[in-house]
């Protein structure tokens, strides 16, 4: 079995070679499958790769420059030139913006400067400003400008990144601050009532010795038997039967049979304040 491998795709002939009684037959089998590109190669394969690779890492802001070029080797392969520094050699300039230099151009000589000077920078380094990314804007400070139309930025919390002129603003104070935390005004606080069950006698009334008209009204669907033992508590109150009271059988450990045992109990302290005040 024999294969053939290349860069760019995996071809092999993967069958024996057949006779059919005549001439001999191969089978070929080409597999082409395409790998992500890395970013992070010294060189590429083709010059639409390297060109790829340079506009992926200005767009992540991982890129030292904007601009950049191409440069073939003597191996046939590409890399990426980026234009930080004076460039040497053959290189084909492959970014929208106009470069800063080229190497074809004479170096600069060492004598005054020409009477051309660079245009201002509308935002001068450490120039507080608003970044754009995607549909979100953040506070950022200039670090350096890199050609006519990017700048690069560092964000107060760390980290940096270039943007476009478009994608930056200077920073507004009374728009772009984040409004303070304002602190919970606090609420007036009452005194709160000891909450009392409808099912219990109120406390004033116990206080008082007062014993209500009638017994609680249980309202419940599945509990109507239950309004029967407050309607005999109630009664034997009425009744002044305190003793019939006090020994009333209460048999349960549900909601309502605890309700039922208040009550008995507050009829009870409701009796000895009425005694007391006499």
């Amino acid at each position: 079995m024999r294969y053939a491998d290349n860069r760019d795709m995996t071809q092999g002939l993967v069958a024996p070679l057949l006779d059919f009684g005549g001439t001999p037959s191969m089978c070929v089998v080409v597999s082409n499958r395409e790998k992500p590109m890395d970013t992070t190669a010294s060189s590429f394969t083709a010059r639409k790769n390297a060109k790829r690779a340079a506009a992926k890492m200005i767009a992540n802001g991982t890129a030292p420059a904007v601009d950049y070029g191409i440069r073939p080797r003597d191996d046939g392969r590409f890399e990426i030139v980026w234009k930080t520094a004076p460039i040497t050699g053959e290189v084909e300039a492959e970014t929208d913006e106009p470069a800063a230099a080229t190497a074809d151009k004479p170096a600069a000589s060492s004598g005054p400067a020409s009477s051309a000077t660079e245009p201002e920078s509308k935002w001068p380094d450490g120039t507080r400003v608003m970044v754009r990314k995607r549909k979100s804007w953040r506070e950022a400070a200039i670090v350096s400008r890199l050609n006519a139309n990017y700048w690069r930025v560092e964000y107060p919390g760390g980290g940096s990144g270039m943007f476009k002129e478009a994608d930056i603003r200077t920073y507004d104070g009374d728009r772009d601050a984040k409004p303070a935390t304002q602190p919970r005004r606090a609420k007036a606080t009452e005194p709160k009532k000891a909450s009392r069950s409808k099912y219990g006698i109120d406390s004033e009334a116990i206080a008082a010795g007062r014993l209500p008209e009638k017994a609680p009204v249980v309202t419940s669907a599945a509990n109507p038997h239950y309004q029967r033992r407050f309607d005999e508590l109630h009664k034997l109150a009425v009744a002044g039967d305190w003793a019939a009271v006090r020994d009333y059988k209460i048999s349960g450990s549900n909601s309502y049979s605890k309700l039922v045992a208040r009550y008995q109990q507050d009829l009870l302290a409701l009796h000895a304040a009425s005694e007391a005040a006499q």
